[in-house]
């Protein structure tokens, strides 16, 4: 028998014994893959089951929100959140050592070999961590839906949603085949016999979006059609006056006329004025004016003039509408009267004839308007009373509270007398000094405004309180139409002799028969310690003439900034004077603005002694008339606070590119004509403009000269509605609404004000009108008293 070799069965055994460890080891690696497979299978399960149930809250949550369930987002998600995390720790600690037991010990397999450990979970993430995480994740799913609607929102509303909603619903969707329910609800679909509350609030999302861009849309452009632009040229529209064409009272003699035609037919000669079309007729206007008013007969018919036996037509009054009424009443610094009667109406029909006779005898007092309330009821609108019955009659003057006068027509009051009455005592009062402390403390006021002192015998031309005569109302018309300008007042001589010194009064004058009495004078303040100058006057008549020599000497040693207002004042033609106004731009400063004002009073006074020269020469007399050259001011920058200046509009702009954008230029409204300064010094200006050595030009017709003056009391509705009305205006608007309809529903209350508050603060910064309105309201409060606040009244 063989002997056996030990060595080669140990060598056989150590073979086979590592053949089954690299199986063993081998198996067990498969095992432990296996095993990790199961894990991370486990894992995503697990955090896929949980970020579904994050979903769902969610969508819980907006649903809670789209019925009103008036609860916030996070507190939504924290109450779903609470009831999830309430089941999940009672049983956290169980699974995760149960999964600690099974998939983390060491052990052996069936083979008594020892498995490899599992891989350890990650530490378990505390109450409050979890709690971050998950609203975190909330947060960001909100997040993304908001933004997701917003997108769709603005989307739809300029149009592009629709298409895109229509191309995802040609996307093919599965339905389950072995649902019935499914196919059922399917075939309805078909049908369309079937509508869900939930379809109709999602078309009803997405319509309401664009539908409202439709409204504001539509809104907007009724708006711009229906806006009437503002034409300042309207205020000078009203009927031609023949007294005031040239120049002259009402009760002047036929020398006076002739002196007045005279002066005007050689100034407005069409031989002196070549190439001005509006110059002849302004001429044949004075012709006209000089025929009627030379002849008593015919002067006598004008002044008596009637319309038609039952007629309702007025020849002493104009007629007003909703178009006009802003730009002749409310932009004047006369004082209106305004009737609103109904043509249909008896009793308005028996208070014609009373009206037609005061507003003739009245004329060169006040302005006198009709409103017709059954043709213009646009009008009444206007009015700062809603009217309820005919006929009735507003004052209506710049800077105080409309008052009314309702005639009664009783037989025995049929006269006009009550109406009468009503207009003298409720004209405007001038401010009269009684005492002493009253008249020192007016006289030495500071303010930039010159002061005018007309002192005279009061007692007698107040005639016992309010029932002045008709040179006085003259009087205070003067004082309440240039207040912008001028602090006018009225004392009793003894008060101003004794208070400002014997140099303010005037001397005694000869009252006719022999008898003496004292007379009247002007003292014109024009700053704070100037000597004063000082007229004297016989008659309360001759101070009229006196005082507007004052207040047109007054406004040429000034330049105000011109406005809509008080263009008509300081441009138009004054007691038939030809009157240019030299346009100072912004490129002049208080400094040259002061040097400017100095070489044109120089100019002035150059040419009035050349002027007089001539007069005095053996040719018999001077062929030049004087004309008056007022010096006014044009910024084209705003100021945000009421006291400050106002820009000139486009328009103006549009009309400075006619003279190249000249730092001075002439205007002369009563042409249309306009002509640029190019010399350096205003020291020949005077005989520049009356040797024609300055050409001036007729402005085209579209051009108007009165549109793009700064305005300082435009509506800001006006304002937005001009704007609105350009295409950059109407884009951005548009643009602005589609963004707020697109975001203000996302967001809460709170910050939706608070939105609204920094867009309103970025209004007022861009816009200084508005901010200009915001200021004048409180301190038009606190000091009503000042211009600027009665301009708005």
């Amino acid at each position: 028998m063989v002997k056996a070799d030990r060595c080669a069965l140990l060598k056989k055994e150590s073979q086979a014994t590592r053949k089954r460890f690299v199986a063993d080891t081998v198996k067990t690696k498969q095992e432990q893959e296996a095993l990790q497979k199961e894990y991370d299978k486990a894992e995503a399960d697990r955090l896929a089951d949980e970020r579904a149930k994050a979903r769902q809250a969610s969508n819980k949550f907006d649903a809670a929100m789209k019925a009103g369930a008036g609860k916030t987002t996070f507190g939504k998600a924290a109450q779903v959140l609470k009831a999830r995390e309430e089941v999940e720790d009672n049983d956290a600690e169980g699974e995760y050592e149960e999964h600690e037991a099974t998939h983390n010990t060491n052990g052996t397999n069936g083979n008594g070999t020892t498995t490899a450990a599992a891989p350890k979970k990650e530490k378990k993430m505390t109450k409050s961590e979890r709690y971050k995480d998950e609203m975190k994740f909330l947060a960001d799913e909100q997040k993304a839906a908001i933004k997701q609607r917003v997108i769709g929102r603005l989307m739809r509303l300029f149009v592009v949603g629709f298409f895109l909603d229509a191309y995802r619903e040609k996307d093919p969707r599965p339905v389950a085949k072995d649902s019935g329910k499914v196919k059922k609800k399917g075939k309805a679909d078909e049908n369309g016999d079937s509508f869900s509350i939930a379809s109709l609030r999602d078309k009803a999302n997405k319509l309401t979006g664009p539908f409202m861009m439709l409204l504001f849309t539509l809104f907007l452009g009724f708006l711009v059609i229906a806006g009437e632009d503002f034409d300042a040229g309207a205020m000078d529209s009203h009927d031609v006056n023949l007294y005031e064409v040239l120049g002259v009272d009402a009760d002047s003699d036929v020398l006076a006329v002739r002196k007045a035609y005279k002066s005007l037919a050689l100034s407005w000669h069409p031989d002196k004025n070549p190439g001005c079309e509006a110059c002849v007729a302004r001429f044949a206007k004075i012709g006209e004016a000089y025929e009627v008013l030379n002849n008593p007969e015919k002067k006598k018919a004008y002044d008596q003039r009637r319309a038609p036996e039952g007629s309702l037509e007025s020849v002493a009054s104009v007629d007003l509408t909703a178009e006009d009424f802003e730009s002749r009443v409310l932009r004047s610094n006369d004082v209106w009267y305004v009737e609103v009667y109904d043509s249909n109406e008896g009793m308005s029909r028996g208070f014609h004839p009373i009206w037609e006779d005061v507003a003739q005898k009245h004329f060169q007092l006040a302005r006198f308007g009709r409103i017709d309330a059954g043709k213009h009821r646009q009008a009444l609108r206007l009015l700062h009373q809603r009217v309820m019955m005919f006929p009735v009659v507003f004052r209506i003057a710049r800077g105080e509270q409309p008052e009314l006068f309702q005639p009664e027509m009783r037989s025995e009051e049929l006269s006009s007398k009550p109406l009468v009455n009503f207009v003298m005592e409720s004209f405007p009062q001038v401010t009269v000094l009684d005492l002493e402390s009253e008249l020192r403390s007016w006289w030495d006021a500071k303010g930039d405004k010159p002061r005018i002192l007309v002192s005279g015998p009061l007692a007698q031309s107040l005639r016992g309180g309010r029932g002045q005569g008709a040179d006085f109302l003259q009087l205070q018309r003067s004082a309440f139409t240039w207040v912008e300008f001028f602090d006018i007042a009225v004392c009793e001589p003894q008060l101003a002799e004794f208070t400002l010194g014997p140099d303010v009064v005037s001397k005694v004058f000869t009252t006719g028969k022999g008898k003496t009495g004292p007379g009247w004078s002007l003292a014109l303040r024009r700053r704070e310690g100037a000597v004063p100058e000082v007229r004297s006057a016989s008659s309360l008549k001759k101070v009229l003439t006196e005082l507007q020599e004052l207040i047109s000497k007054g406004l040429g040693d000034q330049a105000p900034y011109l406005t809509v207002r008080n263009y008509q004042q300081l441009c138009g033609t004054q007691q038939g004077t030809r009157t240019f106004c030299l346009l100072l731009m912004d490129a002049f400063d208080d400094a040259r603005v002061a040097s400017a004002l100095e070489e044109l009073n120089d100019s002035r006074k150059t040419f009035a002694q050349e002027a007089l020269e001539m007069g005095n020469s053996e040719d018999g007399g001077s062929t030049e008339e004087p004309f008056h050259i007022q010096p006014v001011r044009v910024s084209l920058s705003s100021g945000r606070l009421p006291w400050q200046r106002v820009a000139a509009g486009s328009a103006f702009r549009s009309l400075w590119a006619e003279v190249e954008k000249a730092p001075v230029f002439v205007f002369e409204a009563e042409t249309n004509r306009i002509g640029a300064v190019r010399t350096q010094s205003l020291r020949e200006l005077f005989q520049q403009i009356a040797y024609d050595d300055m050409k001036l030009a007729e402005l085209p017709e579209h051009f108007s000269f009165t549109r793009g003056l700064p305005d300082p009391e435009v509506p800001l509705r006006r304002e937005l509605l001009h704007s609105l009305s350009t295409p950059l205006g109407a884009i951005g608007a548009f643009l602005l609404a589609a963004g707020a309809i697109a975001i203000l529903p996302e967001l809460s209350v709170p910050t939706t004000g608070a939105v609204m508050a920094v867009f309103a603060s970025l209004v007022l910064a861009a816009w200084p009108l508005a901010t200009r309105r915001c200021v004048s309201f409180f301190w038009c409060t606190a000091a009503p008293s000042n211009f600027e606040c009665q301009v708005g009244a």
